[in-house]
């Protein structure tokens, strides 16, 4: 009988062994160790940089960590899906003037509030930039339509809205909008509205 010498498939995939021990843990070619502790370095300096540099003041630098918290997250008038409140709104951000502005429309019901909210820097061509354009736009809601609000960031100062209409008589219609604000005299207005 021949026997034949057959190679494990293990110690093929792995390469031989060296000695029957086994080794505690594999050595690195001095390049790669090198490698290694020039980025080690590296991280060191940044770090240590970064301490420098922060000056160890003894009051915390608030500027960055506001604007980090202003772009980063979302104001109370925004929820996680639709809003159904139909809240007033407010000046102080992106999403407060979206919500405000819609509040003017469909529960104060008045082209002049609507129009207060919108950008003196908006194009004129725009029709939400008319206060008798609203107001017809207004006059083509029944009274009494309810509205639920999704705002969703796209970029600093760039929203999509999906506002959904309910009617007295039941459900209306859903509109998908790009709204631009812009920040004038410290206060967030609209700037453009398309749609998305």
């Amino acid at each position: 009988m021949i026997r034949r010498s057959t190679t494990s498939p293990i110690a093929s995939a792995t390469g031989p062994a060296r000695s029957g021990v086994p080794s505690s843990s594999p050595r690195l070619p001095r390049s790669r160790r090198r490698a290694f502790a020039a980025l080690g370095a590296v991280v060191c300096a940044a770090v240590a940089a970064a301490v420098l540099l922060s000056g160890g003041d003894s009051e915390p630098d608030t500027t960055a960590s506001d604007t980090i918290v202003a772009s980063s997250v979302a104001p109370t008038t925004v929820a996680a899906g639709p809003d159904c409140s139909m809240p007033t709104g407010d000046q102080n951000s992106g999403p407060g003037v979206i919500a405000a502005f819609e509040h003017a429309y469909y529960v104060q019901r008045s082209g002049a509030v609507a129009h207060a909210l919108v950008s003196p820097n908006a194009p004129a061509s725009a029709p939400f930039t008319v206060e008798a354009n609203l107001d017809a736009g207004i006059a083509t809601v029944p009274a009494g339509t309810t509205y639920c609000l999704d705002i969703d960031p796209l970029r600093t100062g760039s929203y999509t809205l999906i506002l959904t209409e309910s009617g007295p008589n039941g459900p209306g219609t859903q509109y998908r909008q790009r709204i631009t604000t812009d920040q004038v005299d410290g206060r967030y207005v609209i700037a453009a509205i398309e749609q998305a």
